[in-house]
């Protein structure tokens, strides 16, 4: 008899701190979380901190390296670089230094490789050693016989979590490294982080205050970004079914930002020099004393004292006692919580339609989403207006346990459009068209030397737009025809996208280029494409058609010519553009500026 077990894996890759779970199909109410982490003996406790050391990185050698608890106090440490997937500003980079000829990727990779071993050394402990060692590292679908009696299809499939206000860039690195730390041998997806904490804290939280019909605010406060996303509760029973109903948004901001805020304020109160003089292993404790005076913190001034230990202040007994920064930490921590509540006010008035409907409750989740400090401010403002604040238990771990839920629901073969998201921007294709008067610009004006008609270059055909309702199965297709003179070699096309409300009909400042598509269509017979000749010199002519699906965390580009599908396509967000501005190129290419070969069908 043939048995299929799953196992998911979801993880939580945090600017400050990282978690692991997984559940099977055999036990989907079960989530287990991976702990007992690496270090001097054991650590048990839902998640490692994000930071890495390489010890040989000044003699060139990036290949060993410690990770979340198991870096040695006196070693330097690289955090926070999570966030150098997704900004380009010189300034953050020089902030968090890498090791030479490293990228954000490169080190994101190590990381994630680090939690991936962790991570399946874990599950051998749990199950059964028979099924796990067909677990490690088999492709998905292949087949493994683990007893005389029984045949077992085995498959372990990682949902990772990643911002909902990255670029779709960050998200695609992210993806890159994961795939790369190893959870390329296993199913691997994305998921938006403030989808996945929503997921679990609607469908397994006893909060008795979400029903049917309720508009709801999620707000994931973590450790570098708040994500805000509204739904519509559409379903509770059997499955739980959500739509939003505004578009999301979100910032850098959370916790490592009080850090740096507390950062600021300690070389004020040392000076440069003293500060600069703390070894690695001073700073390293200092700053774990902030941690735990932050997690702390409730505004109770009347009660609480919170004294953070600063070796070179003060006496010898105001060091042994320590700093008591009850009145800073307050400063610290304001900027950033009135920077979420001006979020959570503009995501509720989004949601609510201008006022129109109304938001029963925000739900408070994420690592910095835990602080009590938080919380209460949140309450009072949400207060204001008749609405409740929830704070659901486990709010740390609802991101990953998120992330296991929906592995889950797909594993077991569930509908995929139980939540319906909004775009939350423009995406489109620059291409030519054909000109017309008193339409085009006349500056885009050119004549094709392949066809000898007038076009117009520099136009956009917009697959979708910002607000428009997407699910896991919607597929958008848009048609086009592309000519050129060589047969052979891939199709490249070049992907654009737009925040504006309302996106421009060709390209302006505001359109950014996203990425480039290659289809591989080296299998297509010369006699598929039509022929045609313009002055004596002929040439070809292809239609067909890209097909587009945006997921939560991640999107998908599909190439479909002559009735056939020539598979996914292969995504690069970080290459040049294809081809330079005004060539003809030889062989089917584009440009995101001049798309010269590929014209948008038009009827008739």
């Amino acid at each position: 008899m043939a048995q299929l077990h799953k196992i998911v894996v979801g993880i939580d890759f945090g600017t400050t701190y990282s978690a692991a779970a997984w559940a099977s199909t055999a036990s989907p109410d079960h989530i287990t979380l991976i702990g007992n982490w690496p270090t001097v003996g054991t650590r048990t406790h839902h998640s490692a901190p994000t930071e890495i050391s390489y010890p040989g990185a000044h003699t060139g050698n990036t290949t060993d390296f410690q990770w979340g608890y198991d870096i040695p106090s006196t070693w330097l440490r690289l955090k926070w670089f999570k966030l150098l997937l997704e900004t380009n500003d010189a300034r953050v980079h020089s902030s968090m230094p890498l090791p030479q000829d490293m990228t954000p990727t490169d080190v994101a990779r190590d990381y994630l490789s680090a939690l991936y071993k962790h991570t399946m050394e874990t599950l051998n402990r749990q199950n059964s050693k028979a099924l796990m060692d067909t677990m490690k590292y088999v492709r998905p679908g292949q087949i493994c016989e683990v007893h005389d009696v029984t045949r077992i299809w085995v498959r372990v499939e990682f949902v990772v979590t990643v911002p909902a206000v990255w670029s779709d860039a960050a998200k695609n690195r992210t993806r890159k490294a994961a795939e790369t730390a190893g959870m390329g041998h296993h199913n691997l997806s994305l998921l938006s982080e403030p989808e996945a904490a929503a997921i679990y804290s609607i469908k397994i939280q006893d909060t008795g205050s979400i029903k049917v019909g309720n508009r709801i605010v999620v707000c994931d406060a973590g450790g570098g970004t708040v994500d805000l996303i509204s739904y519509t509760v559409v379903a509770l029973e059997p499955n739980l079914q959500v739509r939003e109903c505004a578009v999301g948004t979100g910032e850098f901001a959370g916790s490592t930002y009080i850090d740096r805020n507390w950062e600021t304020f300690l070389r004020s109160k040392l000076g440069e020099e003293r500060y600069k003089s703390l070894s690695p292993e001073t700073h390293q404790r200092i700053m774990r004393n902030f941690e735990e005076v932050k997690c702390a913190f409730e505004d109770r001034l009347e009660k609480d004292k919170f004294y953070v230990s600063i070796p070179t202040l003060g006496t010898v007994q105001e060091a042994e006692r320590g700093l008591n920064v009850v009145h800073e930490i307050k400063s610290l921590f304001d900027p950033i919580v009135h920077q979420i509540i001006d979020l959570v006010s503009k995501q509720v008035y989004a949601s609510s339609n201008g006022g129109n409907y109304t938001v029963s409750s925000v739900l408070l989740v994420g690592g910095f989403g835990e602080s009590q400090y938080l919380f209460k401010r949140v309450r009072d403002w949400a207060a204001l207006y008749n609405i409740e604040t929830l704070q659901p238990r486990d709010a740390a771990t609802a991101v990953v346990k998120g992330a296991v839920i929906r592995g889950l629901e797909k594993a077991m073969g569930q509908p995929s459009g139980n939540v319906v998201r909004l775009a939350r921007r423009h995406y489109g294709t620059p291409m030519s068209t054909y000109f017309m008067e008193g339409v085009h610009n006349p500056d885009d004006a050119y004549t094709d030397p392949l066809t000898g008609k007038k076009m117009a270059r520099n136009q956009i055909s917009w697959f979708i737009n910002k607000g428009d309702q997407l699910t896991d199965d919607k597929i958008i297709s848009r048609p086009f025809t592309r000519s050129f003179r060589k047969y052979g070699g891939p199709w490249l096309d070049a992907m654009v996208a737009c925040d504006l409300d309302r996106a421009p009909p060709r390209i302006t400042p505001d359109v950014k280029s996203l990425c480039v598509i290659t289809a591989d269509l080296a299998s297509v017979k010369k006699k598929s494409y039509e022929r045609k000749w313009k002055n004596w010199r002929r040439y070809y002519t292809a239609r067909y058609n890209l097909n587009m699906r945006i997921l939560s965390g991640d999107m998908e580009f599909e190439l479909i010519f002559d009735g056939a599908s020539y598979g996914k396509c292969k995504v690069d967000f970080d290459a040049g553009l294809p081809a330079p501005a005004g060539s003809l190129p030889s062989k089917p290419s584009s440009s995101m500026f001049t798309r010269q070969r590929n014209v948008a069908e038009v009827p008739g």
